[in-house]
């Protein structure tokens, strides 16, 4: 009797030992997935910083050529006024 236990115990933790060595393996797998996601997110974030930055820099000029050209539109109105005037 003592002897069956004892072949049951050493497959059972032969079995623990194997279920175990698969989970470490899952989980060293899982990590290195995780670590290659973590490497694309990364990568993403600075593309994406660097895209913003260029909006931002587009965004600043655009904003600057719209208000030069309010400044000629007031000049221009200015000046298309003047002339109405000085002429009647």
């Amino acid at each position: 009797m003592s002897e069956e236990l004892l072949h049951q115990l050493i497959h059972m933790v032969a079995e623990n030992n194997r279920i175990v060595k698969e989970s470490v393996e899952e989980l060293r797998e899982f990590k290195r997935e995780m670590y290659a996601f973590r490497d694309d997110m990364y990568a993403f974030r600075d593309e994406t910083n660097r895209r913003f930055d260029r909006l931002e820099r587009h965004y600043q000029l655009l904003k600057s050529d719209f208000d030069l050209l309010h400044r000629k539109v007031c000049d221009h109105e200015r000046e298309i006024n003047r002339l109405k005037h000085l002429g009647q």
